[in-house]
């Protein structure tokens, strides 16, 4: 899925090594009215900004009654405020707001305009109200649960209520008096008030913090951090639109940057704030391998490694990384965590020539081997797993957890994998000097892709997975894309991905994302959460579109040529980012969306509000689109095609040398696009209009076709 290949790697090391000033950047305050999302008069939406810390703040457009507010751990500790002048009230209903990265700002008819930063790794945000006439002006701050209120040296402090454990101090630019609600009124008139709110086990520890910041220009600060992190990898189009989604990509991903329970991502808001192995390493390389923050992504990778199971080699689990990490619980259920981990490992070594880090790694990869060869390694040199321990884990919520979709005991992409595991184990091996060890792996993966192409392929249809009994499951599903994306690019032939790609996306790919499931599959469901009909599980990879998918289906169309397709899907991407055509959260990307649109072509986002590993496939988007059809990049001095430029470190390595970008095509003739926008009765087979949509130029459009709509 992330795989970069020639002048895609160029580009991406280009802005990782920060190149980026070859292009004129903006600057701060023009950087940000460009990627100003602004709601339409009246318009609820959510937005969400993230600490860094363990909290986010969740808040919806013109309202301050709808949104979680600042969540830190396990609850709210501030909901959210509002802002007066001259006593009177601004109602936030009727004002011009705009989210930004950090928080939102909202312009008033009477001159004034109020502001909410939540401050990274701080534990605190930042308000401020401001007039174009001096004026009396305040600020109350809304809380859903408080203990007692007292004021001290400038400052009040708020003791925690019912549930709660953090003292929150609010502190001043200004000389104020505290009003009944927690409003702080400015004793005198002025243009401007800002307050802070700080967030501590302690009340003295919350009011220092709070005094400190307030004696500074916190929004301010971080706006020009925000600013430095979102441009330390810089990319300009000549489409504004793509530019300001890509932008948001990078600020949506980078809240999920944490440090809970150590140096992690979590995996989606409001659920999903934990480390889980998976999501952590698919979202790894869009997240901070992108953007240059490679001390980030080795400490992400260092604390994961502590996790591992280490138990006793009898453990069916022995040297798998957690499939989560959470206050409760520690648990290994998940198949393919260690290997995205070593993958991802391996793509950190490309990007920084940090050798030493593979000793690292090598010392994760030996028990790691010795557990899956030990209890899941079959005689074909494959790796068996549980039925739901591959991404596509849903189980019936009953004692016999059955899953929603079986994808054992060998799926395709796991497979993939885990000859991807093997060889990148053996160049670990080599590094650490263990010649041996590496052989043995390199013999194994050489095995395993032997009888993967003999078992799974049949010269026309790649299995998603094989069953129990061996026989061959040719559900036709978008696993099999990622043949088309792993580092080693060797696992099958060319031909056969390029097949494999004309299967997948002629059944599988909508404008707006790749579905989970054909719409020929008697348990395609084109709703996602219908309880009217089914359990929301039962669709959950059954139909329902997941964004992360987008990655590895734009690599495969770009590798074979396709990139007008690929271009025209991200700027989809980008649109559903930017909140155009959807209910989505502003600024950032749902884990799901229906499989088929609602009345008017409407998208239904679905699923966690916001997800980790959907929209850094939207930052690594830009390496993998090198046609005309994409916008004319700004060039980078110094660079061209083939020709990146790797550390020094890196130089003469085989294995780290990136690929080339192949030029096959499949036939054209033989591709047809998914009939996904059709408008279906439900559960009914009826004739449906094709919209319209040509996503390239050979591909011939249906003028009618038959789609199904299943409840």
């Amino acid at each position: 899925m992330k795989t970069i290949h020639g002048i895609a790697l160029a580009i991406a090391l280009a802005a990782a090594f920060n190149l980026a000033h070859a292009v004129n950047k903006p600057g701060v305050d023009a950087f940000f009215d460009a990627m100003t999302i602004e709601a339409a008069p009246g318009q609820q939406a959510r937005f969400v900004a993230g600490d860094n810390l363990a909290g986010y703040f969740e808040g919806f457009t013109h309202s301050v009654d709808a949104g979680a507010g600042y969540v830190f751990k396990s609850g709210t500790v501030f909901h959210n405020y509002l802002s007066l002048v001259d006593g009177a009230r601004n109602e936030r209903a009727s004002g011009r707001e705009r989210v930004l990265p950090y928080g939102h700002r909202v312009d008033y008819a009477n001159g004034s305009s109020e502001e909410l930063a939540l401050l990274s790794k701080q534990r605190a945000l930042a308000l401020r109200v401001s007039a174009a006439q001096p004026a009396r002006l305040a600020l109350r701050a809304l809380l859903k649960t408080q203990g007692a209120v007292m004021q001290s040296d400038g400052v009040v402090i708020v003791a925690p209520g019912k549930d709660a454990r953090l003292y929150m101090a609010l502190a001043t630019d200004r000389p104020f008096t505290l009003e009944e609600g927690l409003t702080l009124r400015a004793t005198a008139p002025g243009t401007s008030l800002l307050v802070v709110a700080a967030f501590a086990d302690s009340a003295h520890e919350a009011a220092a913090r709070a005094r400190a910041l307030a004696a500074g220009d916190p929004i301010g600060d971080e706006r020009r951090a925000t600013y430095a992190a979102l441009t330390r990898s810089y990319l300009a189009t000549n489409d504004t639109e793509y530019d300001k989604a890509l932008n948001w990509a990078k600020a949506s991903s980078r809240l999920f940057v944490v440090d809970e329970y150590g140096a992690g991502i979590w995996a989606g808001l409001p659920r999903f704030r934990e480390n889980w192995g998976r999501d952590t390493f698919i979202a790894l390389p869009g997240t901070l391998l992108v953007s240059g923050e490679f001390d980030s992504a080795r400490a992400v990778l260092a604390n994961f490694a502590r996790y591992q199971n280490l138990r006793t080699p009898r453990d069916a689990d022995y040297g798998r990384i957690p499939n989560r990490v959470s206050p409760d619980e520690i648990i290994y259920n998940t198949v393919d965590g260690t290997p995205w981990m070593l993958r991802e490992a391996f793509e950190y070594i490309r990007y920084t020539g940090d050798r030493a880090f593979a000793a690292d790694m090598y010392k994760l990869a030996v028990p790691y081997f010795e557990g899956a060869i030990a209890n899941h390694v079959d005689s074909d040199g494959l790796l068996r797993h549980a039925a739901s321990d591959t991404w596509m884990d849903a189980r019936v919520e009953n004692p016999t957890h059955q899953p929603w979709s079986d994808r054992g005991p060998r799926a395709v992409e796991i497979q993939a994998l885990w000859y991807t595991a093997l060889q990148t184990g053996a160049w670990f091996a080599e590094q650490a000097g263990d010649t041996g060890r590496a052989q043995q792996w390199r013999a194994l993966a050489s095995k395993a892709q032997a009888s993967f192409l003999r078992l799974f392929w049949d010269g026309e249809v790649m299995a998603d997975r094989l069953r129990q009994d061996g026989s061959r499951d040719v559900k036709v599903r978008p696993n099999q894309l990622m043949l088309a994306s792993i580092p080693f690019d060797d696992f099958v032939p060319p031909a056969v991905q390029a097949r494999v790609t004309r299967n997948a996306v002629s059944q599988l790919l909508y404008p707006y994302g790749i579905a989970s499931l054909s719409q020929d599959d008697p348990t395609f469901h084109p709703r996602h959460e219908n309880p009217a009909f089914h359990h929301k599980d039962a669709a959950y990879h059954n139909g329902t579109i997941w964004g992360w998918n987008a990655g590895f289906t734009v690599t495969a169309l770009n590798r074979f040529g396709y990139q007008d397709m690929g271009w025209a899907l991200t700027q989809n991407l980008g649109r559903q980012i930017l909140g155009l055509g959807t209910l989505g959260t502003l600024g950032s990307m749902s884990e799901n969306l229906d499989a088929l649109p609602h009345e008017g072509g409407r998208l239904q986002p679905t699923g966690t509000f916001a997800q980790s590993w959907a929209w850094p496939n939207m930052r690594a988007t830009p390496t993998r689109i090198t046609s005309a059809s994409a916008p004319t990049w700004r060039k980078i001095p110094g660079l061209r095609a083939g020709d990146p430029r790797r550390p020094e470190a890196l130089r003469g390595d085989p294995a780290l040398r990136p690929g080339r970008v192949a030029r096959r095509r499949f036939s054209p003739r033989a591709w047809r696009p998914a009939l996904g926008p059709c408008a279906c009765a439900a559960r009914r087979r009826v004739r449906c209009a094709w919209p319209g949509w040509t996503p390239t130029k050979v591909a011939r459009r249906p003028r009618s076709g038959w789609c199904r709509a299943r409840r």
